[in-house]
């Protein structure tokens, strides 16, 4: 069976190094990111410096204000990190086409052969990714690399605290990762792993030692896939084809609680544009709005409803989240977030009905809108009213 040689890409602390690449000044203070803002903060990404001064991930703002006054604490901007993510994505993509985006800030990539493209070993292509990443995007990245995606992802997570690089050979396999806790295997999740160590498995190299056939009966197929996977045999390979998503949907919290209909209604609008650029990015159609209010106590109100016809298009999506968003609003209640979902997604021609008509609307004004905002920038072209 021919061995595959794969890599996983991390970026460190992927929303603080953005807030660093727009702002050097920050390099090397106790960065934090945060959704939302002021007291209504929620902390999600921090530097190290951060980290080391006792910060919890999903910590509330009003408890690090206080407890860490030399934190500095600002407010996500997910469409710029959505925008340096593409850069990053983007330059790994020339070093091999074989590339698995699996979320913002993290990408597989087969490395397979390529030592002989490059003329190079495997463990200077990475250093060479990793410097390169650097020096075009200015994000730092860990990268860990095996010979499967399970073994690449342990790594990874060993990278980050081995200078941004760690290599996982297939004859040490054993050596590197047996002892470590069997809960730290990506996708374990927390019911099998409470099976396993009910059975006595704590370790990796405790799970291996099973039988496959006691594995299979306990795990399924999925279980000696897992074993495959541990012991260098690639079942789950870099798939560079992104699978167009079933639904849309972009939310956010706002900075502080509000009942005002006007400011509901702008930030609605941003989520329609941010979700319908992303639709039309996969060249597809929405057929069905949903819009959602949760309220200051965690409340969740939604009201959702078909499209005449089909579209990708700003307008006629805002249109209908803007009479569901008003359809909802209640004036004594106070909220704190709002969102729009996009449903019944079509993707290319839709087959026309024999008994009725339906016409698919791609906007060609927003495309342009898409196409300024890529080149000068979010916010470029304004709505009239």
């Amino acid at each position: 069976m021919r061995q595959h040689i794969i890599a996983l890409i991390d970026c460190d602390c992927f929303f603080v190094s953005c807030e660093r690449k727009d702002n050097p000044d920050l390099q090397g203070k106790p960065v934090c990111v945060m959704t939302g803002g002021g007291s209504k903060g929620i902390i999600v990404s921090r530097s190290k410096e951060a980290k080391a001064l006792g910060i919890k991930m999903g910590q509330p703002y009003f408890q690090v204000k206080p407890n860490f006054p030399t934190a500095i604490c600002i407010p996500a901007r997910h469409h710029r990190y959505s925008d340096i993510s593409k850069e990053v994505m983007d330059t790994i993509k020339t070093f091999s086409p074989d590339v698995e985006v699996t979320s913002v800030d993290e990408a597989y990539i087969d490395l397979t052969s390529l030592d002989k493209v490059y003329k190079s070993t495997y463990t200077d292509i990475i250093k060479k990714i990793r410097q390169t990443i650097w020096d075009k995007v200015g994000v730092p990245v860990s990268i860990g690399l095996s010979c499967s995606k399970t073994l690449a992802k342990l790594a990874s997570d060993k990278a980050k605290t081995n200078n941004g690089i760690f290599v996982i050979r297939p004859d040490k396999i054993l050596d590197v990762v047996g002892e470590m806790p069997i809960e730290d295997v990506c996708g374990i999740g927390r019911r099998n792993s409470e099976h396993m160590k009910f059975s006595g498995i704590f370790t990796i190299r405790e799970f291996l030692e099973k039988e496959n056939g006691w594995i299979r009966q306990a795990f399924g197929i999925n279980g000696l896939n897992l074993k495959s996977e541990l012991t260098g045999i690639a079942t789950s390979l870099v798939n560079s084809e992104q699978t167009a998503p079933q639904s849309i949907q972009d939310t956010s919290s706002f900075e502080d609680f509000t009942q005002n209909i006007d400011y509901l209604e702008h930030e609605l609008n941003a989520h329609v544009h941010t979700a319908c650029q992303k639709l039309r990015r996969w060249n597809g159609y929405c057929g069905c709005v949903e819009v959602m209010l949760k309220t200051k106590d965690f409340k969740y109100y939604a009201m959702e409803a078909k499209l005449e016809n089909p579209t990708n298009g700003d307008q006629e999506v805002r249109t209908t989240a803007v009479r569901l968003l008003k359809g909802l609003y209640r004036p004594n209640l106070i909220y704190r977030s709002t969102g729009v979902t996009l449903k019944n997604l079509t993707y290319g021609e839709i087959q026309q009905s024999l008994f009725e008509q339906t016409k698919q609307h791609d906007d060609k004004l927003s495309h342009l809108v898409d196409e300024l905002e890529a080149k000068y920038g979010r916010g470029i072209v304004k709505a009239g009213m």
